[in-house]
């Protein structure tokens, strides 16, 4: 069994993580909101065309500053994504979208783009079994998408029964993964983490938790509002 004490370092700003079979240093950059350039700069020495499986490196998050949103119903956009299918995923009309993101240009989307989303009824709700290591998002009572979670530790329960999203929150901290999404019982939530050889291992903490691609993808999927039933 790994033990998560043994991973390097990294300075504040950054991650830790471990080298899997087929990553690029492009695709973490995507995955992580940082760029190729701010990997290197943060790892000297790095040969991103001659990356090893079980290598440790940093990878810098770019801080970006987020609009106003009481509510903290955040989207990050996605490649694809307009105004107009944004609004339509969420129940809002474009006008409702543009309003609560007051000055961005609707005709120039970029990834990684965070927009608040006007609260309305949820477009999904969510199941996860935590003995089967499922969530399965529902749409229009059919299934939509499905994830695998982390193993449960017996000695720090997840809490089951009936819950809503309260809040969300993008790049919560190294602890938290990529993502938050809080649920309506106190420190109770879904979150990533940036050791995803870890999901196959028991976790620790009463949290649900989810490889950071995953959770990301989740996160832009429920809004505030969601129902989450956890058994």
């Amino acid at each position: 069994m790994f033990s998560p004490f043994l991973y390097r370092q990294c300075p504040a700003g950054s991650v830790p993580y471990t080298i899997r079979p087929g990553d690029t240093l492009s695709r973490i950059a995507q995955e992580y909101g940082s760029t190729v350039q701010e990997i290197m700069n943060a790892n000297p020495g790095i040969d991103p065309y001659s990356l090893r499986v079980g290598q440790q490196i940093c990878v810098p998050i770019i801080v970006q500053l987020y609009p106003s949103c009481p509510t903290t119903n955040y989207y990050v956009v996605v490649v694809g994504d307009t105004i107009e299918s944004i609004a339509e995923y969420f129940n809002i009309t474009p006008q409702q979208l543009l309003y609560a993101n007051y000055g961005i240009d609707p005709g120039d989307l970029y990834v990684d783009q965070v927009l608040c989303i006007p609260v309305a009824p949820s477009p999904v709700s969510v199941s996860v079994n935590i003995a089967e290591r499922s969530l399965v998002v529902y749409r229009e009572g059919n299934e939509f998408r499905r994830y695998n979670i982390a193993i449960e530790n017996p000695s720090f329960p997840i809490p089951r029964g009936t819950f809503t999203v309260l809040n969300k929150q993008v790049n919560p901290g190294v602890e938290m993964g990529a993502r938050w999404i809080g649920l309506s019982e106190a420190g109770f939530g879904i979150h990533g983490t940036n050791t995803p050889e870890f999901i196959d291992v028991v976790a620790t903490g009463n949290t649900i938790i989810m490889s950071n691609r995953d959770v990301s993808e989740l996160f832009n999927l429920v809004p505030v509002g969601t129902v989450v039933e956890v058994k």
